[in-house]
């Protein structure tokens, strides 16, 4: 009776804490682990998002641990007190292709939970200056006459930049091979010298040099054309009729994490997306911000993971490559 009386009393007094902990959110300072190098798309997510939380009374950092797709990052997050001072910011990506790649990202997934989405990324079609093609058809075309000599970019084995050009390659019937790098800024850098043929990305990391002329977009990848460019055609309305891929940011933390924190996370993150400051600055490179609740984020992983599956076992996609 009394080992019994002293387990009850053990887990009220747990159950205190946690409550507690949870009403004086934030105690210490917040860490937001982005999985990519800097200079990418997660990286202006992840210093937006952690400005904003700012408000909620202690510092918020940002971490770069990038490394094998984001899954390096992502385990080190998921592994945290679920107590909201580590969250993790990725790409849909990370959570709806690599948990059907990879059994360490499965298992992240099962110890994380959305807080929101933050944003909407177009990619675009993007080749360096240097190619003989300047529009999306003449690059279908020059790739069909020269079948497997070119590689394309890609910013690593089951990132957007990569299950994006494997998409599109399903649909213009082309053989061009993936060059993978850690990250969109190494990818960007070997793109613009010549070093592969074309990428996928996002308007993060080619905006300025798309303006530069130092690449040129052939079309972008959304349903629409983009607002940072609207001169640029999509792959729709050219070349692939019905042609869609987005990519979405994502905040998330550790499964298990206080319903009272996450009360306090989910508004604070739709204050600072819908501000005049970030829509001005993630604006100026392409981004759509947004925000939502928890369920909204799982529903779109769902709806995407069922379409990516199908994607990867066409192209025989595999991490161990």
């Amino acid at each position: 009776m009394r080992q019994w009386k002293k387990w009850l009393t053990a887990l009220c007094a747990i159950g205190l804490a946690a409550a507690v902990q949870a009403q004086t959110f934030p105690s210490k300072s917040i860490m937001i682990v982005a999985p990519y190098p800097p200079g990418g798309a997660t990286d202006l997510y992840a210093r937006a998002v952690a400005n904003g939380l700012n408000e909620l009374g202690q510092a918020t950092v940002v971490e770069n641990r990038a490394g094998a797709s984001g899954i390096i990052g992502a385990e080190y997050a998921s592994r945290q007190p679920a107590d909201g001072h580590t969250l993790l910011i990725g790409a849909s990506s990370m959570f709806s292709v690599l948990p059907l790649l990879s059994g360490r990202m499965k298992e992240v997934y099962e110890r994380i939970e959305p807080v929101s989405l933050l944003g909407f990324n177009p990619s675009y079609v993007v080749v360096p200056e240097t190619l003989p093609v300047n529009t999306i058809q003449e690059l279908i075309a020059y790739l069909k006459a020269n079948p497997g000599k070119f590689g394309y970019a890609s910013a690593g084995k089951g990132t957007s930049q990569h299950v994006f050009m494997e998409l599109f390659k399903q649909h213009a019937g082309v053989d061009v091979f993936a060059v993978q790098y850690k990250g969109s800024g190494p990818m960007v850098i070997d793109l613009i010298a010549g070093r592969t043929v074309m990428a996928i990305e996002q308007g993060p990391a080619v905006l300025s040099h798309i303006k530069s002329g130092k690449l040129k977009a052939l079309a972008v990848t959304t349903a629409k054309r983009s607002v940072a460019l609207p001169q640029v055609p999509t792959l729709a309305e050219t070349v692939l009729p019905g042609f869609e891929a987005v990519t979405w940011f994502a905040l998330y933390a550790p499964a298990g994490t206080p319903k009272s924190v996450m009360d306090k996370l989910v508004p604070q993150v739709a204050k600072t997306m819908a501000s005049a400051e970030v829509k001005n600055s993630l604006g100026g490179v392409g981004v759509e911000p947004t925000s939502s609740t928890p369920a909204e984020v799982v529903k779109r992983q769902a709806a995407e993971t069922a379409m990516w599956r199908d994607v990867i076992s066409r192209s025989k996609i595999s991490l161990e490559d």
